[in-house]
């Protein structure tokens, strides 16, 4: 009688371990298939009238599959997926925001790229080459203001700044298929300061519950400037430093030495919702260095100071 117990027992433990076993292997996948993304483009067919030079500096690709996000990525990377066979892959761009590396994001004005059904196979690399677009204009993005310095120059100097800017064009401008001009700002070694302002004035913000705001700009220098808001609120105007920008790389000549920056904007925009307007401002006033956390020390240049700028452009959308 216990020998048959136990026997039974034994058979029963036996079967339910082997279904245990089954049940796992089928839903554990042991091998991993791979991604591969060396960068992530920005369409070439953008709309050059509508949203400007489809100039960008995007750094990581945020990865989901099947809705779930998988891991945020350096590029160029391969990295590992637990899946295999057709699945759903979506690629979003990651930029550093206001050009610090710690400061990773999505770029909100990027659409993602879908895979509808990508093939994934275990022990596999699959290279992937996401190329995005802006969202449309409308209730997804705006562009509040764009300056390519094709055709004039919406940035005045203010009343105290030394000098104001001119446009150039030639090697010394940022150069493509539909840019000839950029504006230049150039002084003598440490003696002289610029500052220069958006004719515009923005009051977008105005009637929402929030915006996200980003300021886009390719630009090209050998000393440091400051990017930030002047917004007019309670019968003054306020000046705010918000992004220190440091000097291109002079390793290259100056046709390589362009860099690619994205300036979050929208905090301050939301902070003070009842300014009557906001304007964006430039200057190499460095009297306003302790007005930054992150700053950094500042080496003075004993040759002629230049900045150029090109490609700027403002865009925002709804919280």
């Amino acid at each position: 009688m216990n020998r048959k117990f136990t026997l039974s027992f034994a058979l029963v433990l036996l079967l339910l371990l082997s279904l245990a076993s089954c049940r796992k292997f089928e839903g554990s996948q042991k091998v991993p298939s791979y991604i591969h993304i060396e960068s992530i483009g920005v369409d070439s067919l953008t709309d050059y009238f509508v949203y400007g030079s489809n100039t960008h500096k995007i750094t990581d690709a945020w990865v989901y599959v099947d809705g779930n996000h998988i891991g945020t990525y350096e590029l160029p990377s391969t990295f590992p997926v637990l899946k295999k066979g057709p699945h759903k892959v979506v690629i979003r761009g990651g930029i550093k925001v206001d050009g610090r590396s710690p400061a990773r994001d999505m770029y909100p004005f990027y659409m993602p790229y879908e895979y509808q059904n990508l093939n994934l196979v275990e022990d596999s690399i699959i290279n992937l080459n996401p190329v995005l677009s802006y969202f449309p204009i409308g209730d997804e993005v705006t562009v509040a203001w764009m300056e390519d310095f094709e055709n004039s120059n919406s940035l005045l100097p203010d009343a105290i700044s030394d000098t104001g800017m001119l446009r150039c064009t030639g090697n010394e401008a940022w150069q493509s298929v539909n840019s000839f001009w950029s504006g230049k700002v150039e002084l003598p070694p440490d003696s002289l300061d610029f500052t220069i302002a958006t004719s515009d004035e923005f009051d977008f913000y105005k009637g929402m519950n929030g915006v996200i705001c980003m300021l886009e700009m390719d630009y090209n220098c050998n000393d440091t400037f400051f990017v930030g808001v002047q917004y007019y609120k309670d019968y003054s105007l306020e000046t705010l430093p918000l992004v220190k920008v440091t000097p291109t790389d002079k390793t290259h000549d100056k046709p390589q030495r362009w860099n690619k920056i994205y300036i979050n904007i929208g905090p301050q925009m939301n902070l003070n919702s009842s300014a009557s307007y906001f304007k964006i401002y430039f200057t190499s006033n460095l009297t306003t260095i302790e007005d930054l956390s992150y700053n950094h020390e500042y080496h003075p240049v004993s040759e002629p100071r230049y900045y150029y700028f090109d490609n700027l452009k403002l865009l925002y959308r709804k919280l």
